[in-house]
């Protein structure tokens, strides 16, 4: 072994008397050092680490090539990329096994022992051919794959693993019957037509998917190739045939997994529908239910104050004035509430509009609510969508009234609509000059009563940003938001683009 790590040539030599091989093992690990062992140790195998110091594995590979050609060269590395392990098959490494996966060791030096045997042998066997058929014989019988040969239309020789694949006793089950006899209806023309055109153009036939009979008239799936032969003086074909009832039982396993799986994601995606549906509907019961107690009390708080303030002392009447504005503060949060569960049941009707108008409207609609406050609205412009126009609407003036709020610190409220876009999706933003937020906090933002500020400072209940969220989850789309703290904020969304839009320039969005 070509290791310059001592430590890792013994984990090798572990694994290797692990998977039963009984061995001399040698270590080096310089180039005059390897030369040297080759002239006096006959290796039956050839390990190599890819990278040494002052000696590459390549190097290795090319010396063992010239100097012990019929020697299986295998690599051994910690690490060997995808272009470099191309390299190492295409210049006549054996296999490579990673350093961390020396399980796969021993079956690498199995195949590679045998891959050397079969080379050897095969070269003789081309000698001996010459002279011997026998030979040849002796070859074909080490195949684990199905070999026979065909001439004038009839089988001449056949190995045992072919003897086994068609379910003979013996080989004079098989040879002078016909090809055809073993050659599925099915596959018969195919497999003529293939069988016409080698010999047509003198070249071997690559593998091909067909099925063969078996003596008791079951069919087999094999792959199947082809090759022109001399068979005792005659023009014949040799075929050899590869089992395929694994492969296809298992991929059949596969696909039945596979239909299992997407059946069971169906049933939990069918069962999560429905208890969105149970919750949706048990919030919408609750908060509806909620309303007539709620009246109550702003009612009677309210007769006890026009009624009986004479005789109220202040204390008292400022616990009322408590108990109407608590009252009040739970009725906004009972009509955000039931605001968001009608969200998620109302249906999706999608028109293309321009954006630019729904926002202009909703900077109007909002007027009232900033009466005595400066504000500079910067509003660039805007592409056209598809949405459902009442909740984009709704959408809107969430994110404006939003940036109204957490802008009030401030003696001038600067609030920016504008948009960017690229090939899949136009993306929106409102961006304020308001208290912001801690970015720590910012996936909080848009869950149903998160709240990243104080309700004594802003009012509010928590629900219009998961609002947004759903609105625009329900459109395909995304929401996130940027900000720090006393530096203002932004907030983004996203529609996804369709062929009806009108195109624009294209703009990278920073996200």
């Amino acid at each position: 072994m070509i290791e310059d790590e001592a430590h890792d040539a013994a984990l090798v030599e572990h694994a290797l008397k692990e998977g039963g091989f009984d061995f001399s093992f040698k270590r080096v690990d310089t180039e005059n050092a390897f030369k040297e062992e080759l002239k006096h140790f006959q290796p039956s195998l050839i390990l190599s680490d890819h990278g040494l110091p002052a000696f590459d594995g390549f190097s290795a590979l090319s010396i063992a090539q010239e100097k012990a050609p019929d020697v299986p060269f295998i690599f051994v590395t910690g690490s060997l990329g995808e272009e470099m392990a191309i390299k190492a098959l295409k210049t006549g490494a054996t296999d490579f096994v990673l350093k961390h996966r020396l399980a796969t060791l021993p079956p690498a030096v199995h195949r590679a022992l045998r891959q050397a045997q079969f080379r050897v042998e095969s070269r003789r066997a081309e000698e001996a051919l010459h002279s011997s058929e026998e030979r040849y014989r002796s070859l074909v019988e080490l195949s684990p794959d199905a070999l026979f040969v065909q001439a004038d239309e009839r089988i001449v020789f056949i190995n045992s693993a072919a003897v086994r694949l068609l379910g003979a006793a013996s080989p004079r089950d098989l040879i002078g019957k016909s090809i055809r006899n073993v050659i599925h209806p099915s596959s018969w023309k195919r497999f003529h037509q293939r069988i016409g055109q080698m010999r047509a153009d003198a070249k071997p036939l690559p593998f091909l998917q067909l099925k063969l009979s078996r003596l008791d008239g079951t069919a087999v799936d094999v792959e199947l190739a082809a090759a022109p032969l001399i068979f005792e003086g005659k023009t014949a074909a040799q075929i050899i045939a590869h089992d395929l009832t694994e492969r296809i039982r298992t991929e059949g396993e596969i696909r039945r997994l596979n239909v299992d799986l997407e059946r069971r994601v169906t049933e939990r995606t069918a069962e999560l529908e429905n208890a969105n549906k149970e919750l949706e509907a048990f919030s919408y019961s609750v908060s509806h239910d909620l309303r007539a107690p709620l009246r109550h009390i702003e009612g009677f708080v309210e007769i006890l104050l026009t009624t009986k303030a004479a005789e109220l002392d202040p204390e008292s009447s400022q616990h009322l004035h408590t108990i109407a504005e608590a009252s009040q503060k739970m009725g906004r949060l009972i009509d955000d509430l039931l605001t968001f569960s009608r969200t998620a049941r109302t249906e999706v009707n999608k028109t293309c509009f321009a954006l630019d108008d729904l926002v202009r409207n909703a900077i109007r609609d909002l007027e009232h609510d900033v009466a005595g406050r400066r504000i500079e609205w910067s509003v660039a412009p805007l592409p056209k969508v598809e949405a459902d126009l009442a909740l984009l609407r709704q959408v809107i003036l969430n994110l404006l009234s939003n940036a109204i709020k957490y802008t009030k610190p401030r003696e001038v409220s600067c609030i920016e609509i504008g948009s960017l876009r690229d090939e899949a999706e136009d993306v929106i933003f409102v961006r304020d000059n308001g208290v912001g937020f801690d970015p720590r906090y910012a996936h909080k933002l848009f869950g149903v009563f998160q709240r990243l500020h104080r309700s004594s400072d802003f009012e509010g209940t928590g629900i219009g940003l998961a609002n947004v969220r759903r609105i625009i989850a329900r459109h395909g789309g995304r929401t996130w938001a940027e900000g720090e703290l006393n530096q203002g904020a932004t907030f983004y969304f996203s529609l996804p683009r369709t062929a009806s839009l009108v195109t624009g320039n294209t703009v990278n969005s920073n996200r």
